[in-house]
């Protein structure tokens, strides 16, 4: 067969409130995540073993165990299916609060869906899913929504395109290591949804730049082109417009000094190119 060639796209949060810890030791949270329109890339083939073969460009990915190899090896305790090589071409930044690895792992359980024929709804995907990591239900349908509990609870909602300037600094974070970090006196009260799409505030923020003082200068040195927001547990700032055009024009300046991009939000997606 062919290679099957897919994107796998980043997410943002456009806020994160975590509300207390679970039993279970995850916690639980709110917030909205968006697609957009920056992505990895996936290449699927099929083996002659039973096994799955994973290479990547990227030097910080363990390929014998990660979200990708856990999809895979999920769907291959549950189907009757071959070996699977995959190329990962890594764009995101790993440890940058973009969802990347949540992302590869979610295309993956799509993409050996499609090429096997294993005709499992999007619902038992999403339940497949929640065993490999709390963010990777989302990517399966992508697009905004509004999500709670560990990640896990989740509802489409509709919003005006947006676009954003990502700044994109070489720190990688541990997302463990931060959730480690919080204490009850920052857990927050449960939002209605409206106010909640009002929200900026990311509970997370003050905690990772406390531990990363060049992400706190790296804000102060941004706000002058706007209102600077982190990404899930970052590393990532972005800022928020409203146009395309101011967000290119804010990303010349921006890019002057930072490593940063202009993307736009996508309300849907093909992941298979």
């Amino acid at each position: 067969m062919q290679p099957l060639i897919c994107k796998s796209f980043a997410k943002l949060n456009l806020c994160l409130h975590v509300l207390n810890q679970r039993k279970d030791g995850y916690h639980n949270l709110e917030s909205i995540f968006c697609i957009v329109d920056f992505f990895d890339t996936l290449s699927f083939q099929t083996n002659n073993s039973s096994v799955i073969n994973l290479k990547t460009n990227s030097t910080e990915i363990n390929t014998t165990d990660n979200l990708v190899t856990r999809a895979y090896n999920i769907l291959s305790d549950l189907y009757d299916i071959p070996g699977v090589d995959i190329f990962l071409n890594k764009k995101i930044p790993i440890g940058s609060g973009l969802g990347g690895g949540s992302s590869n792992a979610a295309v993956t359980l799509l993409a050996i869906n499609e090429i096997f024929k294993l005709n499992i709804s999007k619902n038992n995907l999403i339940k497949i899913s929640e065993e490999i990591g709390a963010d990777v239900s989302f990517f399966i349908n992508g697009g905004t929504a509004y999500v709670e509990g560990k990640g896990d609870i989740i509802q489409k909602i509709s919003t005006d395109k947006k676009y954003f300037v990502l700044v994109l600094p070489n720190i990688n974070i541990s997302t463990k290591d931060i959730f480690e970090s919080l204490s009850p006196k920052d857990f927050m009260k449960k939002y209605s949804l409206r106010k909640l799409t009002e929200s900026k505030f990311n509970t997370f923020e003050k905690i990772v730049m406390t531990k990363y003082p060049i992400l706190k200068e790296t804000k102060y040195w941004l706000s002058s082109f706007g209102s600077v927001r982190m990404s899930g547990t970052g590393s990532t700032l972005y800022i928020e417009y409203d146009n395309y055009e101011s967000a290119v024009c804010a990303n010349k300046e921006i890019g002057r000094k930072y490593k940063s991009l202009t993307v736009g939000s996508l309300d849907s997606y093909d992941i298979f190119t």
